[in-house]
């Protein structure tokens, strides 16, 4: 019997993980100039866009978003 050895290229990775960061996207496109830590405290900006989507409707959608 012989002992063979199989070696392997691996690469250590040094995943940094980054906190989930929210935004609210209007059709898509980010309306918020800032970033949330969750989504309840993107609600408050959600909700004024909403009223103003609600106030001129042009049939955009409104969301909170998770930003990467």
């Amino acid at each position: 019997m012989s002992d063979k050895k199989v070696k392997t290229n691996s690469v250590s990775k040094d995943e940094t993980v980054y906190p989930k960061k929210y935004v609210v996207t209007r059709s898509g496109l980010r309306v918020s100039d800032l970033e949330y830590e969750n989504k309840e405290r993107a609600q408050s900006e959600f909700d004024h866009w909403k009223k103003i989507v609600s106030r001129w409707p042009d049939g955009s959608k409104i969301q909170i978003s998770e930003f990467v």
